[in-house]
């Protein structure tokens, strides 16, 4: 069985601040935006990993994402390459092919 321990931090939080009575509206509100924080922080804590694994990898992001844009361009490249091949005028591009 699951135990959402954000979920039982969220209620005691909500619990515990709030001084008056609230409403099931006003608890909702405060419980959707814990739970948006805590998203965000579980985001914020993923890309500091990836930036911690790419980092101690010796990979940049800006060079991961200049291979990966340059890899896409070859293959880009090559796929047009073996099109052309198969019109007629191809031999009219590439000189010394007759």
């Amino acid at each position: 069985m699951l135990i959402k321990t954000s979920e039982n931090m969220i209620a005691q939080i909500i619990a515990d601040t709030v001084i008056s009575p609230a409403g099931p509206r006003e608890q909702h509100i405060l419980s959707q935006t814990l739970h948006g924080l805590v998203r965000l922080a579980k985001s914020e804590q993923m890309l500091a990993i990836k930036m911690d694994v790419e980092r101690a990898a010796g990979i940049s992001g800006a060079a991961a994402g200049r291979r990966h844009s340059k890899s896409i361009l070859r293959k880009i490249g090559a796929d047009c390459d073996a099109r052309q091949g198969q019109f007629l005028f191809d031999r009219e591009d590439r000189p010394g092919q007759e």
